[in-house]
């Protein structure tokens, strides 16, 4: 029993709130809500394991662990940036906010008295999520060639440039949201902001040393493996992504968050055929899989925005069409020599382009929900107006993108350099940045088995002992330039190129 000095404990009633005051349309949930909605953030954090297991394995082994450490910052240092005032900016409810930016709920914490309390928390949880992705996917532009120092201050300044554009889309009084523009699960402020990002980025920096010395074929994957098991756990994760976006199941919304996830699944089915069918057209016969995952994960980006609001053949076209345009706009990227090495400017600057433009086109007015304003899209007999509004928040997510990420480089290079030195860049960011040696690392963990007096039919056993003693420094005990000294350092017998090519493959040699 409390103690009688004890000020009550006041419980207060949603819908008693919802009656007298004004809740913004963010906040506005239900408990039910709110536990469906924080059960789906803890899925999305996950997320960011997807987007890390792609990224270190698409690049070169060299520089994954800096791609894992990237991901970290994202969620350390971005994060804390969108604590610090990105949440504000986006939904800040001071009556300083206007249509430009949000002003207050800075350093969130909620008073207990508060009675958007729960609300308020409820959102900040689901958006940080959403935050780290946006700059997670700007980060690819930059792989294998940004100095990480620099990084963890462009993670910091991108969260705050997700923020205001997050604010115009989906704050009530934000421009974009005045203009009727429509955005369920981020198609633009996270994927196309991301992409546009990355793209500014990639054309900022340059290629990669030797990237298009010998034609504009991309290098392979440093790791094909790790990168596949990347995009399964972001395909399970892009269900809590678009079908959460709903904000909860109460008010008529259950329906329509079923309806998310099947037409998720649905445009990534159309996306995985195209994708499928174009690689094995492409290359006669052989399926590539850096165009399979891209295509699965440009039409995944395609649905995003207008998730629930597409039926289900819309659905399956819009994934198919997106992914073809993903897997041509990385075409036209080579040709015209822009080094994003992991096409992020394709897969979620070209998709979410075209997210926003397929629910001008193809979105139903989603009846009892006000999501569209009551309007459908053109080809669905709705007119041009929803078009218009996605075209308008199309364009000025590209200009913010643009312009945003060029001056942030520029001035952040003023002070500290961007891009690693050509030295740096030809080690490997793991080895420069972190003083992760794969090479060496690979040695020593091998050296045990080569030492061992096992009788090998072939001699090999004798033939890489004798290798390894004439790569060693006997002064320091360290080896010599890399492994390939190792197993061939001209004064040895010559191992046959096969060999040779699979013992860099298994030592982690790029």
């Amino acid at each position: 029993m409390a103690n009688a000095t004890e000020a009550p404990v006041i419980l207060i009633d949603y819908m008693t709130v919802n009656s007298t005051v004004h809740i913004p349309a963010q906040y506005d949930v239900t408990i039910a809500d709110a536990a469906y909605i924080v059960t789906h953030s803890l899925i999305l954090i996950t997320m960011q394991t997807g987007f890390a297991l792609v990224n270190a394995g698409t690049v070169g082994v060299r520089n994954s662990v800096n791609m894992m450490m990237k991901n970290t910052v994202d969620t350390a240092i971005g994060g804390f940036a969108f604590w610090l005032v990105g949440f504000g900016l986006a939904y800040g409810r001071s009556a300083y906010s206007n249509f430009l930016f949000g002003w207050g709920d800075f350093f969130v914490d909620v008073a207990k008295t508060d009675p958007l309390m729960g609300g308020v928390m409820t959102a900040f949880m689901y958006e940080i999520s959403f935050s780290s992705s946006s700059t997670t996917i700007a980060s690819g532009g930059m792989a294998e060639r940004f100095n990480f120092r620099a990084y963890c201050f462009f993670a910091f300044f991108n969260s705050i440039m997700y923020a205001f554009c997050a604010g115009w889309v989906w704050r009530e009084n934000g421009f974009l949201s005045v203009l009727g523009a429509v955005d369920i699960a981020g198609g633009g402020p996270v994927h196309m902001l991301g992409g546009v990002c990355s793209f500014a980025a990639a054309v900022f920096l340059g290629p990669r040393i030797g990237r298009f010395d010998k034609g504009s074929r991309h290098l392979p994957m440093g790791n094909v493996l790790i990168a596949f098991l990347g995009l399964f756990i972001l395909w399970w994760a892009w269900l809590s992504f678009n079908t959460a976006s709903s904000f909860g199941l109460s008010r008529g919304r259950w329906g329509y968050t079923i309806r998310a996830a099947v037409m998720t699944m649905l445009g990534s089915m159309g996306g995985g055929v195209v994708a499928c069918s174009y690689s094995l057209i492409e290359n006669k016969g052989k399926a590539q899989p850096f165009q399979i995952m891209n295509g699965v994960l440009a039409s995944l980006v395609s649905v995003t925005g207008g998730c629930y609001l597409f039926e289900s053949w819309s659905a399956v076209l819009i994934g198919a069409i997106g992914s073809l345009m993903c897997l041509l706009s990385m075409k036209l990227m080579d040709k015209f020599k822009i080094d994003d090495p992991l096409y992020a400017c394709t897969v979620h600057g070209v998709g979410g382009a075209w997210s926003l433009i397929s629910i001008g086109l193809f979105a139903m007015n989603p009846e009892p929900l006000s999501t569209t304003g009551g309007r459908s899209g053109l080809l669905m007999g709705g007119g041009y107006s929803l078009l218009v509004s996605q075209l308008a928040e199309m364009a000025t997510i590209l200009v913010w993108g643009l312009l945003g990420t060029w001056t942030l480089l520029w001035v952040l290079n003023k002070f500290v350099r961007v891009r690693l030195t050509p030295e740096e860049e030809l080690m490997g960011a793991d080895l420069s940045e972190h003083d992760v040696d794969h090479a060496r690392n690979a040695l020593e963990e091998m050296k045990p088995l080569w030492e061992r007096e096992v009788e090998l039919s072939d001699g090999l056993n004798y033939r890489l002992s004798k290798a390894m003693f004439a790569a060693k420094d006997v002064t320091t005990g360290m080896y010599k330039g890399n492994i390939n000294n190792a197993f061939n350092d001209g004064t040895v017998v010559q191992l046959d190129m096969h060999f040779k090519e699979q013992s860099q493959i298994n030592c982690g040699v790029n």
